[in-house]
């Protein structure tokens, strides 16, 4: 019965289905409660548990289901068997695979869910030489790589490092060896020849689109500091002219100058005040400088602008129709600030005021007394309302259309406190809370996003993959350029 059990585990695991393992272990420890594994006659079955196990995690991996590798991972002091990463066969061939599909299908956001993932059960734990560990130190000294690792992946490891810094660059060899050396047997190898180089490579993140977000290099900061300063004197001049030396602070808030054909909306302010911190080059921050008015990467000509750790100015747009960018600090209240601007909205509408009543005293009642109330949560306040009344045998609703009239109304008295807003008022909205000291301008690209991705998403995102092209380059660079005089 026992060698039964053992080998029903055994299946299960082999299997690599997580339903099946728990089920067979559970049965199997629900009839024995005693440490069987403990007794030496079961020391073979012991061990041809414990290697499938961990060939059962390998599989959760290859298959990208984290949560089932995660409660596998959890579950296994049931057996007494505790989780050696380093037993987990292929582990770095599945990561380099997956990460290497992620980039061929454009699924960039993928590629840092596995590293993320990795990083978290420290799979990607390894010896190293001497040689080798003291590579991971000199790359060390680069203050903007670590950070930039650690703000993506949290903790940083010697082994994180030398993955990201070795082994992906390695990868990228790889594909970009294959693909060139099946184009030389193939019609489209002019295609390739122009696709695949190196200079391409380097400059793939001037501009390109992802998350739905388009992206552009639009040069060094430097340079836009420079056409800041002559526009802002320009400015000034123009206003002592018409006004003498009364020049109010209202006056310069915001000015707009020319950039890259592009015209751009910048507050004065902010961007003096950000200046030397941006153009040192060494801290690692994307400041928001200005918001793209005329000449834009959208359909609508918009964008925002925001400086890089490397001295870049980079353009993020999205188009307007799908904007998720509203001024969460700016358009959320508590409940108690939301409730008295709802009541002076409804005593203002053409609602009987027993009914006003009825609605903030049922807001009061449902809602958390500290719950923040912003635009997306509109619907789901309408339709509490919509139930609500529907409900309340008491108020008397004898036609739908008054009722429909009523509840369009309400809605009304909502979105005017929850509106949205218009990109160039976002921007507006931003740098007075910049000015107020309520947001600071490096936090402004997370709290622009489209369909869960944030502006601080793509910049770090972008800096990461430039760190690996140009390791990529450098360790790579000799070999690639004679595969590739092959096309030639």
């Amino acid at each position: 019965m026992l060698l039964e059990q053992f080998l029903v585990i055994i299946e299960s695991l082999k299997s690599g289905d997580l339903f099946k393992i728990k089920l067979s272990i559970d049965h199997f420890l629900e009839g024995n409660s005693f440490n069987l594994f403990g007794l030496s006659r079961y020391k073979k079955f012991r061990e041809e548990i414990e290697k499938n196990y961990y060939r059962a995690l390998a599989k959760c991996l290859a298959s990208k289901r984290f949560e089932d590798f995660r409660q596998l991972f959890n579950y296994s002091d049931k057996l007494e068997i505790f989780i050696d990463v380093k037993k987990i066969p292929f582990r770095f061939k599945i990561i380099s695979d997956l990460h290497l599909i992620g980039i061929q299908a454009g699924q960039i956001g993928k590629i840092f869910e596995i590293i993320r993932f990795y990083n978290e059960f420290n799979l990607l734990d390894r010896n190293f030489t001497d040689e080798e560990l003291e590579l991971i130190e000199n790359i060390k000294r680069d203050k903007l790589l670590i950070a930039n690792l650690k703000d993506l992946f949290g903790k940083i490891s010697n082994s994180l490092i030398f993955y990201s810094c070795k082994i992906i660059p390695h990868d990228l060899y790889l594909l970009f060896k294959n693909y060139i050396n099946a184009s030389i047997f193939r019609d489209d190898n002019f295609y390739s020849r122009n696709y695949y180089n190196l200079s391409f490579l380097l400059k793939y993140f001037d501009g390109y689109y992802v998350y739905g977000l388009s992206v552009e290099n639009l040069g060094s900061i430097d340079n836009f500091f420079k056409k800041f300063e002559k526009a802002y004197i320009i400015e000034k001049n123009k206003l002592k002219e018409k006004q003498g030396q009364n020049i109010l602070k209202r006056d310069l808030k915001f000015i707009e100058f020319y950039f890259k054909n592009k015209k751009h909306l910048v507050s004065p302010k902010n961007l003096i005040k950000i200046k030397d911190k941006i153009l040192a080059k060494d801290t690692y921050k994307f400041y928001s400088l200005s918001m793209v008015l005329l000449g834009g990467l959208g359909p609508q000509g918009h964008g925002f602008t925001y400086s890089t750790p490397k001295g870049e100015i980079v353009e993020i747009c999205s188009d307007i129709r799908e904007n998720d960018a509203i001024i969460i600090k700016y358009k959320q209240f508590l409940k108690q600030q939301f409730l008295v601007r709802l009541k002076k909205k409804l005593n203002k509408s053409p609602i009987d005021a027993k009914i006003n009543h009825k609605i903030i005293k049922y807001l009061n009642e449902v809602l958390n007394p500290k719950e923040l109330i912003n635009y997306y949560k509109k619907n789901a306040i309408v339709k509490q309302i919509k139930q609500f009344l529907m409900e309340d045998q008491k108020f008397p609703i004898n036609y739908q259309t008054e009722f429909q009239e009523l509840i369009r109304n309400i809605s009304n008295a909502i979105t005017v406190i929850l509106r949205k807003i218009k990109l160039d008022d976002q921007f507006k909205t931003r740098m007075n809370l910049i000015d107020e000291d309520k947001i600071k301008s490096e936090d402004i690209a997370k709290l622009t996003s489209l369909k869960g991705k944030s502006h601080y998403d793509v910049l770090r995102e972008r800096l990461f993959f430039q760190n690996e092209i140009k390791r990529f380059y450098k360790d790579y660079s000799d070999e690639l350029l004679k595969i590739g005089n092959k096309l030639i």
